[in-house]
């Protein structure tokens, strides 16, 4: 007996809502929708990742994949990265104002840790490339700031 390769939508908020860089990962996407997903906040350390937040919103891509997929890209970044992400259950908006269930994976402890300046750079071009509101590709832009001093603050 063979497994059908079934599809089901997933929310990305790295530079993996690109589907160039979705390549890398050998996956191919062919459904990409620009969405948000409310109740969570980006923060990069060094790679992407969501906390809880009542107050802020996340912009990234729907994406249909298949838990092969899902396997494939997840397990490459813990190999990579030496960071475990897991899946949650969430309800992305598109554009449109469609509000669909999907699969979006989350660090539940990430360490702090400074993100590479070139890296962010490549977040924000994705984020403006799924065309995101500026003022949302200026906050990611701010992770690859140096950080403020204390007398600045």
């Amino acid at each position: 007996m063979t497994t059908a390769r079934h599809a089901i939508w997933a929310f990305f908020y790295g530079t993996i809502m690109d589907s160039t860089v979705m390549k890398d990962f050998g996956v191919t996407v062919t459904d990409a929708i620009p969405a948000k997903l409310p109740g969570f906040d980006l923060v990069v350390r060094p790679r992407p990742n969501l906390v809880p937040s009542d107050r802020a919103v996340v912009f990234g891509a729907l994406m249909t994949v298949t838990h092969e997929d899902l396997t494939t890209i997840y397990s490459g970044l813990e190999k990579n990265f030496r960071i475990k992400y897991v899946p949650q259950a969430v309800l992305a908006t598109t554009r449109e104002g469609f509000v669909l269930p999907a699969l979006c994976y989350i660090v539940p402890q990430l360490p702090e840790s400074a993100p590479d300046p070139a890296f962010v750079k490549q977040l924000a071009q994705c984020v403006r490339s799924m065309g995101h509101p500026e003022w949302y590709v200026a906050h990611v832009e701010s992770f690859g700031l140096p950080p403020r001093k204390e007398e600045d603050r």
